[in-house]
């Protein structure tokens, strides 16, 4: 027998059905979306933020979401291999995270210089399926291979992409910052044969690099002429958010020297800070600066100041000793008011204003191994550094320029003797290694490694720093150390010039103090052009002991000369 129900009575067993079943629904594609959702966001925390929520979520959906904003951030953390093997943990993706992964395995690609196949990654996207967080991502994945490929153009281009679509300002002016570096390092000749028909924005950075490298040494009129060009493009991004290392350009004010105070370690058998005030004062010449000296050894630094600050004294040149440096870092307001171009760094180095820090720094030299290594085509440098300071200041130096250049940690191996370096496979670990960065503090020890590696019967290039130098190498070395490339000051260039030999003879022909010396001639170079150098990115001048610029925290940067040892003799490198 059938049982006929009236509608009031299947309504009230349906509704109940119905409601179940759409709340089941609705939950599924509220925790779907809000999964999705946040991968078309940006992604604002750390990668161990994403880490912790990958073990807190309860979803097999979120716990995915969460690995790919994890990989994500890796990225930009230099963290390459382990968001790969965050990637590789993925599966059963839902078509968005699909989507997402592309862009990030894409990013992968390019900072392995897998240009060709990031670049069909991207194409084979749906651009119209991207979120604007998404989107400029794709672009900025797009620079980074054309920054692969030495197209700067077509990288500024990406960019100028990715800025449509970003929201956040401290994004959109890290957009802007990474704009304005890739033309401001660009061959001028490409610059000035950009073709910007049709493209207002474009044109309007081309504009901003030729006025800055049309008025980069007369920093008045360049100042001028960023004001004129913000009148020009009244609507360009770089109007609206002026990249930060043009922004102190605008009041700018030339360095103008009345009188110097120069703080040195003089008393007795003081050799360091005498050999660096003999530099000084010869590079000073008949200048009409009144130039007074202090002593840091029989006075506090502290002492020093206030008597400077009495004088009615501007700028400093000095202190030289570590101790004496930590003491301004730590204390700034000792130097408020003042210039001060420090002649040492320290780990606890900072950006304090009006100060800058200069000296024979070992991180010059290891950036500029790797450059030279990198530059060279050789992409597995095995790098041997001392169990000391000097090591560990090394390493990190080239490990961090290494790891912009390659994407990737450098291979670094710290000794306490010589003679614990060997080349057998065991040791270098690979069969692939290429060269060899060799951080030493004397000549013998060069000598003992160069004969480990010929050896071991491996062909590797040996580049060594400029400790490896000196006036005791004779021609034996010299046939012995046949090939090696070392990094020492310019100064060096000519051993035969009346300077060289007049210096050579005033520091009993000791290279050590031969650099102190043309350090304290470059002493003066930089107090003459301070206000040049903070305010002004890329401003250089060519000193004895390289060209000079400032670089982060207002550290002076030098660009080394490199020399080879070749047929017997010390050649300098282009």
């Amino acid at each position: 027998m059938s049982i006929l129900l009236q509608p009031s009575h299947f309504k009230k067993r349906l509704i109940p059905i119905l409601f179940s079943a759409l709340l089941s629904a609705c939950t599924a594609n509220f925790f779907g979306n809000a999964s999705e959702s946040m991968l078309q966001q940006d992604a604002n925390a750390s990668s161990d933020f994403y880490i912790n929520k990958i073990y807190q979520a309860q979803k097999f959906d979120e716990q995915q979401t969460y690995k790919l904003l994890a990989a994500r951030v890796m990225l930009e953390e230099n963290k390459l291999r382990q968001a790969q093997a965050l990637l590789a943990e993925l599966k059963d993706l839902t078509p968005e995270q699909l989507l997402d992964k592309s862009i990030i395995e894409a990013n992968i690609l390019a900072l392995q210089n897998r240009n060709t196949q990031a670049e069909q990654l991207l194409l084979s996207l749906d651009k119209t399926t991207l979120s604007a967080s998404q989107s400029a991502r794709y672009y900025d994945v797009f620079s980074r291979i054309a920054q692969n490929r030495y197209d700067v153009i077509n990288a500024v281009k990406a960019n100028i992409k990715a800025e449509q679509f970003l929201t956040d300002v401290q994004r959109k002016r890290a957009n802007i910052d990474r704009t304005w570096a890739l033309l401001r390092q660009a061959n001028q000749g490409i610059i000035n044969s950009t073709n910007t028909e049709g493209d207002a924005t474009l044109a309007g950075w081309i504009n901003l690099t030729q006025l800055y490298n049309q008025f980069l040494y007369t920093p008045n009129q360049l100042s001028q002429g960023i004001s004129q060009w913000q009148t020009y493009y009244p609507n360009h991004p770089a109007n609206h958010l002026m990249p930060t290392e043009l922004r102190g350009l605008l009041n700018f004010q030339q360095t103008q020297l009345s009188q110097v105070a120069l703080l040195l370690p003089m008393s007795g058998n003081q050799l360091i800070g005498k050999t660096v005030k003999a530099g000084f004062d010869a590079a000073k010449g008949d200048a009409i600066v009144n130039v007074q000296i202090f002593d840091t050894i029989e006075t506090s630094l502290e002492d020093i100041l206030t008597q400077v600050k009495q004088a009615g004294i501007t700028h400093i040149v000095g202190p030289l000793q570590k101790r004496n440096v930590d003491t301004l870092i730590n204390n700034a307001t000792l130097a408020q008011g003042l210039n001060v171009l420090a002649l040492n760094s320290t780990n606890n180095e900072k950006s304090i204003p009006q100060m800058c820090y200069y000296g024979l720094s070992p991180e010059d030299e290891a950036e500029s191994a790797a450059n030279r290594i990198w530059n060279e085509g050789l992409r597995n440098p095995l790098v041997f550094v001392p169990q000391n300071d000097l090591g560990q200041r090394t390493a990190s130096a080239f490990n961090m320029r290494w790891q912009q250049l390659a994407a990737t940690d450098a291979n670094i191996r710290f000794y306490n003797q010589a003679t614990e370096i060997s080349f057998q496979n065991a040791e270098a670990n690979t069969n692939e290694v290429q060269a060899v960065y060799l951080v030493i503090t004397n000549p013998e020890q060069l000598a003992e490694i160069k004969t480990a590696i010929d050896n071991s019967g491996r062909n590797i290039k040996l580049y060594s720093n400029s400790r490896g130098h000196s006036s005791n190498i004779g021609a034996e070395f010299r046939s012995l150390a046949e090939g090696v490339l070392f990094s020492d000051i310019p100064f060096f260039n000519d051993m035969t010039s009346n300077d060289v030999k007049k210096i050579a003879k005033l520091t009993n022909n000791d290279y050590s103090l031969m650099r102190l010396y043309a350090m304290g001639a470059d002493a003066w170079l930089l107090i003459n052009h301070f206000n040049e150098l903070r305010q002004i990115p890329g401003y250089e001048v060519s000193g004895l002991t390289g060209k000079l610029k400032a670089g982060t925290n207002c550290n002076i940067e030098r660009d080394m000369t490199w020399f080879q040892y070749q047929n017997g003799n010390i050649t300098p490198l282009n």
